[in-house]
């Protein structure tokens, strides 16, 4: 659409397309699974079920009627320039700070990469979960009015021409946000969303174009416990406005930042699986570089108590330090960080979050903190860090597979402890594992569980109690050849628990049979290997 790219000077960025996670820690209490809150417009609990209905008539604006639609398409067709994504992202985000409010002029390129045409094209809009958070003004193709149907998080557009193989189809949103206040229960998780007195989070609130997964675009309905979300990777451009703060407001948020002037960000993400940001007046800045050259910027509430000393040290300073040495180590173990930042945010919400280049970490885990690593700040911390590489580099299901991102960034967790704290091993499985009397099958999906704490107990801490009798199976050098190999070929990717285990050598899989029957459901993964002395009949 011209008039967004003349608005914001947007061009040469459109033109480029042209050529969990709640770790849900909680130690156990009677209120440990978070509630479903009532505004929380949730979904069917199996994947095939279709997704919830949205719940107000003005969460939507007036479609056109197929018929109606003045769109002509002339889609842009030629050549393809491999080194950016598919899916190019510019928006104008203008925030009413005092009002926790925002109006979001963006628009999507996206190229079909696929063999064949595209009847339709499918959004995610993730913030359309709740009740009166998204209000969509307009939704144009070809800078005309285009039939539209919008449902929960699932925004499908039938295109009145398909869009042919290599061509690239533009889409204008115009829309509101009003997030609501960080709360008790379920919807409290969802922090990452809303707003407390001293803090505004954004993230997944920029809809983009659905993950196409197997000649299909996946998308599933809200899910009641943990997480949903399947993304492609996306590279954005973003101005961030925002007016009624005080001079001492600071953004935090990855990739590169300019301040064009006060209270005008521009910042540009590159093959990034989100966008996501945080505002406060209260923020304090601390900083430091890795070995390997990575800017970390950790942003903590000067009002809590993440400013205060305990027993000698400090919080934010303890966060700063370790994210550091989880960078490091996790880089000789998986790969290198694909990024020149990592964020780091204080949330004031449960748990912790992750981004690409931006992880949350709650406020109660800061605010306990007890001047040693022994702790939920320091997991919470390392784990979200791991994401890193198990969400934002290697992109899975989460609703179908969780595991595959969870149980691999929980049990980054204790490749910590033992890297840095090597006779406090046994700790990190008691405190963390053990106390919680771990059952469930691994391979669960989300929508399998009843309460929050049955979901943790089966992906995340089975999860690990699985990797590490694999890592024992095959020895510690095959295992981390296996997660670095993983890294990589899952690198800007979506895949699947077959793209995991397939990168065991045939005369490794028979060593593994024990430990797939005992935590998987279908441990059925013996096709994937070229069968070695008759293994797994």
């Amino acid at each position: 659409m011209q008039i967004m790219f003349k608005l914001f000077g947007l061009t040469a960025f459109a033109c480029v397309l042209l050529s969990a996670c709640n770790l849900g820690s909680i130690p156990p209490s009677a209120n440990s699974a978070p509630s479903n809150a009532p505004n929380v417009r949730l979904g069917a609990t199996s994947e095939s079920a279709p997704p919830s209905p949205s719940a107000a008539a003005e969460n939507t604006a007036a479609p056109v009627a197929p018929a109606e639609s003045t769109a002509s398409y002339p889609y842009a067709c030629g050549s393809d320039d491999a080194a950016s994504s598919a899916r190019q992202v510019a928006a104008r985000v203008d925030i009413d700070y005092a009002q926790k409010a925002a109006s979001v002029d963006q628009l999507i390129s996206f190229k079909n990469r696929e063999d064949d045409p595209l009847e339709s094209i499918v959004l995610d809009v993730q913030s359309n979960q709740w009740d009166g958070s998204f209000v969509l003004n307009e939704l144009l193709v070809d800078e005309a009015p285009a039939y539209h149907e919008l449902d929960a998080n699932r925004l499908e557009i039938p295109l009145a021409m398909a869009l042919p193989p290599g061509c690239a189809i533009e889409i204008e949103i115009r829309f509101r946000l009003l997030p609501d206040v960080i709360r008790d229960g379920m919807r409290a998780f969802r922090g990452f969303f809303g707003y407390s007195p001293r803090q505004l989070n954004l993230a997944h609130f920029l809809p983009n174009v659905a993950a196409r997964i197997n000649g299909e675009w996946r998308i599933h309905s809200p899910a009641r416990i943990g997480e949903q979300i399947v993304y492609d990777v996306a590279d954005w451009r973003v101005e961030v406005h925002v007016q009624d703060a005080t001079d001492d407001l600071k953004l935090a948020a990855s990739g590169e930042i300019k301040e064009l002037e006060p209270g005008l960000w521009r910042v540009e993400l590159r093959q990034s699986r989100d966008f996501a940001l945080s505002l406060s007046e209260k923020f304090q800045l601390h900083e430091g570089l890795s070995a390997s050259g990575v800017d970390v910027a950790v942003y903590t509430l000067r009002d809590s108590q993440a400013g205060v000393n305990i027993n000698g040290k400090n919080s934010a300073s303890h966060v700063l330090a370790i994210t550091i040495q989880a960078l490091e180590l996790f880089e000789r173990l998986f790969g290198k960080y694909p990024r020149d930042r990592l964020v780091v945010v204080q949330g004031d919400f449960p748990d912790g979050m992750e981004f690409t280049g931006l992880v949350f970490v709650g406020s109660a885990w800061f605010a306990q903190f007890d001047g040693t690593a022994y702790n939920y700040l320091t997991l919470v911390s390392v784990h979200e860090i791991a994401h890193q590489w198990w969400y934002a580099l290697v992109g899975n299901d989460a609703a179908l597979h969780p595991w595959l991102d969870e149980a691999l960034a929980t049990y980054s967790e204790y490749l910590f402890i033992e890297a840095h704290y090597p006779a406090d091993k046994n700790w990190w499985w008691t405190f963390r594992v053990a106390s919680y009397l771990p059952k469930g099958d691994v391979d669960s999906k989300v929508y399998e569980f009843n309460t929050f704490r049955e979901y943790i107990n089966a992906i995340y801490l089975r999860g690990v109690q699985m990797l590490h009798n694999l890592r024992q199976d095959i020895g510690d050098e095959q295992f981390f050849q296996l997660l670095r190999s993983y890294a990589e070929i899952g690198s800007g990717q979506v895949v699947d628990p077959k793209s995991f285990w397939a990168l065991l050598p045939a005369e490794q899989a028979p060593l593994t049979i024990e430990t797939r029957h005992e935590f998987l459901r279908d441990p059925g993964v013996d096709s994937l290997f070229a069968l070695a002395a008759g293994a797994d009949s």
